[in-house]
């Protein structure tokens, strides 16, 4: 296969990685994560993830029309299951219509309500023909229940049959949908009641033969874009859902705002209301994101090659570099460190001769931050092997980072290599990965090298820094003030990679932060908006108390950009930081950076050095 044929072939395979680009293509590749089972069940469900989690794929894999798909469009098979999924976007425009015109928000609820039983009706309407067109047998509403449905809708026309049903409603909720924009000019508009006309269409296609014990999952999809009045009003419907319907939702975390029913008093809890899964939590908590992820990227991989008979594997291709031939590969016999140790007499250095350049590099790096003479810490080391392994073990990663830093250090400062490495970067998210699987092989095939062949070491890691800077700069438009989310990362970013580069007397792979004291509501917002963007990660703290607290939660840079920065992926230490250094590394980050690295004793002439990648911020962080 030629090289243009193959990187058209990738893309084809990897690159359309978000739901909406692979329209029929996405039960093709359609792979069950652990917790599709869970999701089977006649009870509320939460799927609660970021973006790239694969909350939509997921929900549509649950649809009549992803369920059909799946059982192989055999309309038997797809009849063997107890459930009808009925598929719903949130779409922003739409649901950003029933706002404003001097109209109050409980009258607005209201016109949504009867906008939302529309489509959901609707809906359901269309997947009865659509069953009808694949069996000859169905069954059909009742001119008596097409008459009832109608009414319960408000809909004007004479209604007789199931047809003259399907296109009444559809024309209602297009004339409906016109009117929006112009509803203030409107005398009167009648609307039905919330969630009443859902029930009875329910209801009465569940008494069809052909759809005898099952149920509706009414599956919605971008919760997050909902305005709050309009998540109180189906937080009503999933809190009294019938035998008939259940909800499935897919939401991003801290995009479930409401979590009351237009009865203030009345909050839907986990799991007496619904039962709540935590994509990001469920995935690398259980370990299942690597078997998941395999499962995802294997059989694509394997069509890229087009060879059955031969044997490849993601976890060969894309091989992992260990610490002490990455130290190799990282130039570290030519440090300051290393040449320190050359230096001394043979006999001073007897007892650690055989010991990886790594290791050696580490004992004299201890030396100098405590200090100790070299000739103290050989004999101390002598002594105590056992601790010092321990040590060791503790330090090494860290050690890679302070090998090559500062400005004009041209190359590669800090590998990221490694499917394991990938999947730790991605962090339950699969579009995060397949993005990094996508860049390393397009980088290899671009360099001329054969499918079959491992991804060197430097194509997978810039292809890690490359995903690293693309998510940065789109943080600015996921956002009202996206551009804070970039200014927050460039901080903290910065702040990571000093202090894993700098040699300074501290606790290894800081790379966490905690907010300590009061938090400002300009404070709360950025938080809760960087980790429903996927810039932080938010964990519990030791002494959570409400899961609406700021200040209870360690955050942490999302993995995804710890290529580009240059610091540890790896979750390990935490600082704390005040509420006014977090909107100051945002508002005066040359300031504030200097401060915040100023109480680990990190000299200002070490801050301004920055690695290559960083310099096209240069501007932003230097004077």
């Amino acid at each position: 296969m030629k090289e243009t044929d193959q990187l058209k072939r990738l893309n084809e395979l990897f690159g359309s990685y978000r739901a909406e680009w692979l329209k029929g293509k996405i039960y093709e590749f359609f792979t069950e994560p652990s917790y599709f089972t869970a999701l089977k069940d006649n009870r509320p469900c939460v799927l609660q993830g970021g973006r790239g989690t694969g909350k939509t794929t997921v929900l549509k894999g649950l649809s009549y029309q992803g369920q059909y798909a799946l059982h192989d469009s055999d309309v038997n098979r797809f009849d063997e299951s107890e459930f009808i999924g009925i598929y719903y976007r949130i779409n922003t425009n739409h649901v950003r219509a029933f706002v404003g015109g001097d109209i109050d928000i409980e009258k607005w609820q209201k016109i949504f309500g009867h906008y939302f039983n529309l489509i959901i009706c609707r809906e359901i309407l269309n997947f009865i023909e659509w069953h009808r067109s694949k069996s000859t047998n169905d069954k059909v509403l009742s001119p008596h229940v097409c008459k009832l449905i109608s009414k319960s809708l408000l809909i004007k026309e004479e209604c007789n049959n199931f047809q003259q049903l399907l296109e009444l409603i559809e024309t209602n909720m297009y004339e409906f949908q016109a009117k929006i924009n112009n509803i203030a000019e409107c005398n009167s508009i009648e609307l039905s009641m919330p969630g009443d006309p859902i029930k009875i269409v329910t209801e009465h296609a569940i008494n069809l033969d052909q759809f005898n014990n099952k149920m509706f999952y009414i599956l919605i999809d971008e919760y997050e874009n909902l305005e709050d009045n309009q998540q109180q009003l189906i937080n009503t419907l999933i809190k009294h859902n019938t035998e008939f319907y259940t909800f499935k939702i897919g939401v991003r975390e801290l995009g479930w705002r409401i979590k009351h029913t237009l009865n203030k008093d009345e909050l839907l809890h986990d799991p007496a209301d619904y039962v709540l899964i935590n994509i990001e939590q469920k995935l690398t908590e259980e370990s299942d994101f690597s078997d998941f992820a395999m499962k995802v990227c294997q059989p694509r991989i394997q069509k890229l090659i087009d060879e059955e008979s031969v044997k490849f594997t993601i976890e060969e291709s894309l091989l992992s570099l260990p610490y002490e031939e990455e130290a190799i590969k990282l130039k570290i016999k030519e440090t300051d460190l290393y040449n320190d140790y050359l230096k001394l007499p043979k006999e001073e250095v007897e007892e650690i001769k055989d010991l990886p350049s790594l290791y050696i590099y580490f004992i004299f790096y201890w030396a100098s931050i405590h200090p100790i003479s070299y000739k103290d810490i050989i004999l101390d080391y002598t002594k105590n092997k056992k601790i010092w392994n321990t040590r060791y073990n503790s330090y090494k990663y860290e050690m890679l980072f302070k090998i090559r830093k500062g400005r004009g250090m041209v190359g590669i400062q800090k590998y990221y290599s490694g499917w394991n490495t990938y999947i730790k970067l991605a962090n339950g998210n699969i579009r995060y990965l397949m993005e990094l699987v996508y860049r390393a092989y397009e980088k290899h095939i671009s360099g001329g090298y054969d499918l079959q062949n491992p991804v060197s070491f430097e194509d997978q890691t810039i292809a890690a820094q490359d995903i690293g800077l693309k998510n940065l700069m789109e943080l600015e438009g996921l956002w009202k003030n996206g551009a804070q989310l970039t200014k927050l990362l460039l901080g903290f970013g910065r702040i990571f990679n000093v202090l894993a580069c700098e040699q300074v007397k501290s606790r290894p792979e800081l790379v966490q932060f905690s907010i300590s004291g009061s938090t400002s509501n300009e404070c709360d917002e950025i938080l809760n908006a960087a980790v429903m963007n996927l810039a932080l990660i938010r964990m519990p703290g030791n002494k959570l108390s409400d899961q609406n607290t700021t200040r209870d939660y360690i955050y942490a840079i999302h993995p995804i950009f710890a290529p580009y920065f240059v610091f540890s992926y790896r979750r390990k230490r935490n600082m704390n930081i005040t509420d006014s250094e977090l909107l100051g590394v945002i508002n005066d980050p040359k300031k504030y950076i200097k401060s915040i690295l100023a109480k680990s004793n990190i000299k200002e002439s070490e801050i301004n050095e920055l690695p290559s990648q960083l310099l096209l911020f240069e501007e932003y962080y230097n004077d």
